[in-house]
């Protein structure tokens, strides 16, 4: 039987249980994990740390696996939302053979953007306005539900704007480091 949702033990002779086809919680030694994989990334993030004494270990591991993003694309998406700051804005990495940037059609305010999923996205990038500083808000929370790498971009009126990333996997996030992302 397949299931979405897969629940796993990750006992001394690796995982038992049964695999589920989205995800799977892994509970190891140090607490309670979220496995995921696609097309672009691979993931384990603990979402409970916690001993559990007699099983394995597990680390935290996110894989892009098409390699890291090349830090030109980060510099060129800064460049881009950097010419409207007053206004909210989006812009998606992707892979269709390489990495490239997109605009999809967008509409946008100074307190909003809504837009069009592109195929292929590996990280969706929205900005906020002016000089207000990155932060992901409870609105980002509920709308970033996938399995994707998430930037936000603020102080877009500074000399060099600021950016959070994070990976969300299906409603659980981890923070991440631009080093962990870009090369």
């Amino acid at each position: 039987m397949t299931t979405p949702v897969g629940y796993l033990i990750n006992a001394a002779t690796g995982p038992q249980g049964e695999h589920g086809v989205f995800y799977d919680y892994v509970l190891s030694c140090d607490g309670l994990f979220l496995q995921a994989k696609n097309a672009h990334l691979a993931a384990t993030i603990c979402i409970a740390p916690q001993v559990v004494r007699g099983l394995a270990p597990l680390e935290e591991d996110i894989q892009l696996l098409h390699g890291k993003i090349p830090m030109y694309f980060l510099n060129l998406a800064l460049s881009v939302l950097c010419i409207k700051p007053d206004i909210e804005q989006y812009l998606a990495l992707t892979w269709q053979d390489n990495y490239s940037l997109g605009v999809p059609s967008q509409s946008q305010t100074a307190a909003s953007v809504t837009y069009e999923t592109l195929p292929g996205t590996i990280l969706d990038i929205h900005s906020h306005v002016g000089g207000v500083p990155p932060h992901f808000s409870g609105i980002d929370d509920h709308d970033e539900q996938g399995f994707c790498l998430y930037a936000v971009v603020g102080d877009l009126r500074n000399l060099c704007p600021t950016v959070e990333l994070r990976l969300g996997v299906y409603g659980y996030f981890m923070p991440l480091l631009k080093e962990e992302v870009f090369v």
